[in-house]
């Protein structure tokens, strides 16, 4: 190891000076790596609080299209549902009034089809005339369409079994709030049980008129849980009204929530790119900060040569604003080392 530092230590006797000078070997054995600088297309991000709501096209209410008494109820407030589940069993007078009068219609059918059928058959060997034949085939059409009808109207309902109706959860999520309890009559049409799906949910976000002009529906824009999660989103609505109280508009997010990491009336934070720009961008490793100041290493043949920089952080990277030309090389690996050459090793 001291054969090694002894001639690193000859080659930095400039290491006040604003330039050094590695020989190949060294620089192979320290890993120093570079870039040249480019000039980029990039999107600005600015954050702003979003507030989790339900999505009302995934959640639904339940209710009942027929009048009726709850015979019983699987579920109760706060439960996970699965798609298909089953929710309520409601008895119907209704459903077996019904279903009595298509057992009639059966029996009405089945004798219009005989008497059809004995008709036809006579006028076949000349015994009636055609009137009585045609009569009989209207009257074995009426009761066919007649059963038909009672049929219809018994499917319209959904799913019955027996003489009740069986009212199932049309998506995976939560029960959010139940009103019925067993035995309690129904009403066509009341709202028995709210049902919500957390898979996808809308985060809604008020940002200021002049940011909104810079963004469109259907960006990626990222939300940010309390936690520290993010959760990629697309920008499904930009309302065109300004909020009265707050002077801005409000921007929709749609999001896709797999493990339930948010949740409705949660607070989060939303990173939204508001304006596409180009300059320069460099990987933060790149980057040396030093008492507030920030410096890059540029490398010219065996010549790195330290400069002051201005940047701003920009996600994993950062964008140099000033101190750098397209072009140039800097140095991205390797840079602590010659931290200590130029600053020295107690920096």
């Amino acid at each position: 190891m001291l054969k090694f530092f002894v001639p690193i230590f000859i080659l930095f006797h400039l290491s006040t000076a604003k330039t050094i000078t590695l020989s190949p070997d060294v620089e192979k054995k320290l890993n120093i790596k570079t870039i040249k600088a480019q000039v980029k297309t990039f999107k600005d991000v600015k954050v702003y609080p979003g507030t989790v709501l339900d999505n009302p096209i995934l959640s639904f209410d339940v209710s009942s299209p027929v009048e009726g008494i709850v015979e019983n109820v699987y579920v109760k407030q706060g439960d996970g549902v699965k798609n298909g589940y089953i929710l309520i069993r409601v008895y119907s007078p209704q459903i077996a009034s019904l279903k009595s009068n298509i057992e009639i219609a059966k029996v009405r059918l089945k004798t219009a089809l005989d008497t059809l059928e004995r008709e036809q058959m006579l006028y076949r060997e000349e015994v009636i005339p055609y009137s009585r034949f045609y009569s009989a085939k209207i009257d074995y059409e009426k009761a066919k369409g007649e059963l038909e009808a009672l049929q219809k109207a018994l499917r319209s309902y959904g799913e019955v079994e027996g003489n009740s109706l069986i009212l199932r959860s049309k998506v995976d999520g939560f029960i959010a709030e139940s009103k019925v309890i067993r035995g309690m009559p129904v009403n066509t049409g009341d709202s028995l049980m709210k049902v919500h799906s957390h898979r996808i949910l809308w985060v809604e976000v008020m940002v200021p008129f002049e940011d909104v002009k810079k963004v469109k529906v259907g960006s990626k824009v990222y939300v940010v849980n309390p936690e520290g999660r993010r959760i990629e989103g697309t920008i499904t609505l930009i309302n065109h009204e300004i909020d009265p109280k707050t002077s801005r508009n409000m921007v929709r997010v749609e999001v896709k929530n797999p493990g339930n990491v948010i949740k409705p009336n949660m607070f989060i934070n939303v990173e939204i790119p508001v304006l596409i720009r180009e300059g320069i961008v460099l990987p933060r490793q790149s980057i040396l900060s030093v008492n507030g100041k920030s410096y890059i290493f540029l490398k010219e043949r065996n010549s790195i040569t330290l400069r002051q920089v201005s940047v701003s952080q920009f996600g994993d990277s950062v964008e140099v604003k000033s101190g750098i030309n397209e072009g140039e090389e800097v140095v991205t690996e390797g840079v602590i080392f010659l931290k200590a050459q130029f600053f020295g090793s107690g920096e």
